[in-house]
């Protein structure tokens, strides 16, 4: 396996693995929290050129490759200040396709990171887990991450 930082050939295979994901994702959330999933089906989530070229040029994104073949990736990008931490990398999503979890491809891309960020003396790393996914809570975990529990707050200003 290698993992790398994303480039612009890899936009359809992250493109693709963001909606299996996401699919994913919306059934977990219609099985454990209905409510939540009502409003997730709603913003029908996707990724971009846009976003992707954006997540390009943070530089702190990465793939996962076996045989060639993207397996895995994680979207992340710098924030210049937050929560008193003058520089800090905040992870969007880490996916990993179906077939190919519990490989140590997710343990992989974040350690990638975090080498990233230690290379940069990027302060701290962040991200939001949702309290019911046992799995990237223990990723996260094995990874070094603190995992307290969350709550949310965010107000939709256009609709």
């Amino acid at each position: 396996m290698i993992v790398k930082q994303i480039i612009k050939k890899d936009y359809e295979p992250f493109k693709r693995l963001f909606e299996e994901a996401y699919k994913e994702y919306l059934e977990f959330l219609r099985l454990n929290n209905p409510q939540q999933y009502e409003r997730a089906k709603q913003e029908k989530m996707k990724v971009t050129q846009a976003r992707f070229k954006f997540y390009l040029k943070t530089r702190s994104s990465f793939v996962a490759e076996e045989k060639g073949k993207v397996v895995g990736y994680l979207a992340s990008q710098t924030v210049p200040y937050l929560h008193g931490v003058d520089k800090l990398l905040w992870i969007e999503y880490i996916a990993v396709k179906s077939e190919h979890k519990k490989h140590g491809i997710g343990t992989a891309l974040l350690r990638r990171l975090i080498d990233h960020a230690k290379r940069n003396k990027i302060e701290r790393i962040y991200t939001t887990i949702n309290p019911d996914n046992e799995a990237s809570i223990k990723l996260h975990q094995k990874a070094g991450f603190d995992v307290k529990s969350w709550n949310v707050a965010s107000l939709r200003t256009m609709h």
